[in-house]
């Protein structure tokens, strides 16, 4: 596997993790939602479980992949814009299967991504476009994972943009004045979910979802050398052991709401 990812479902948060009850969250107020990431694989890592709910509630979900993913392999034999062009063909395939109709590719450089102007002002532009009342984003804070994982820049870096978009520019009208002549107005949304937080206060149940979660992450063949080897260590790392015996899964958030 290509190393940009840490293939947990808040494992590494499960000391906090482990003391939250499982939750089944109120979107009645929802009717889009946005995830913000930095690689094409990155959504179906964090949050699959969480986006297949609100899919299936009738919320429009729109994922938005920052990079191009162009260094996400270790083969020379594959150019630069072949792996983009299968990326690409990866991250829609493994969003149908979960029901999100939209994938937005921001096309960054792989590995060098920063919250600079250019990519905060389109972000800006996707969130008053599509006007969602929740976004998903990484943890900008979050260096290292457990003890033996340094997070990705690029993570961390999306996190940055995600979180400068949404303030203070997306609902401010004196940020790009000129997307009001586009038809695009401030929007201010009313929920941000938080993955990989040390604080978390929100744990989703996916157990139902599982097996199509790691169907979407293995839609991503360019980053499994044994898919199969993947699959199994999955499904024994992430599980939360119950007092039958038996394994439940979850994705966990810091939940902010604004008012």
């Amino acid at each position: 596997m290509y190393a940009h990812n840490v293939p947990t479902c808040d494992k590494e948060n499960a000391t906090v993790s482990d003391t939250l009850d499982y939750s089944m969250p109120d979107w009645s107020d929802v009717a889009c939602a946005v995830v913000i990431v930095a690689h094409p694989d990155d959504a179906d890592f964090i949050c699959a479980g969480t986006c297949i709910q609100m899919a299936r509630q009738g919320i429009e979900v729109t994922y938005m992949v920052l990079t191009n993913g162009d260094k996400g392999n270790h083969n020379p034999e594959i150019t630069r814009n072949q792996l983009i062009a299968m990326r690409q063909i990866e991250q829609r395939n493994a969003a149908r299967l979960c029901g999100i109709k939209e994938v937005l590719f921001m096309g960054e450089e792989d590995g060098f991504l920063r919250p600079r102007r250019a990519i905060r002002k389109r972000v800006t532009r996707a969130i008053r476009r599509i006007r969602p009342q929740l976004i998903i984003c990484t943890n900008p804070d979050r260096y290292f994972v457990g003890d033996g994982y340094i997070n990705h820049p690029d993570h961390r870096h999306a996190g940055l943009v995600a979180i400068e978009a949404i303030f203070p520019a997306a609902d401010n009208p004196m940020f790009y004045p000129d997307m009001a002549d586009e038809g695009y107005h401030p929007h201010k949304i009313k929920y941000l979910y938080v993955h990989g937080h040390d604080a978390p206060s929100m744990k989703i149940d996916i157990t139902a979802d599982l097996a199509t979660k790691i169907d979407a992450i293995l839609c991503h063949k360019s980053q499994f050398d044994d898919p199969d080897a993947a699959k199994s260590r999955w499904i024994e790392m992430w599980g939360e052991k119950q007092e039958d015996g038996s394994l439940r899964y979850a994705e966990s958030f810091k939940v902010m709401k604004f008012g």
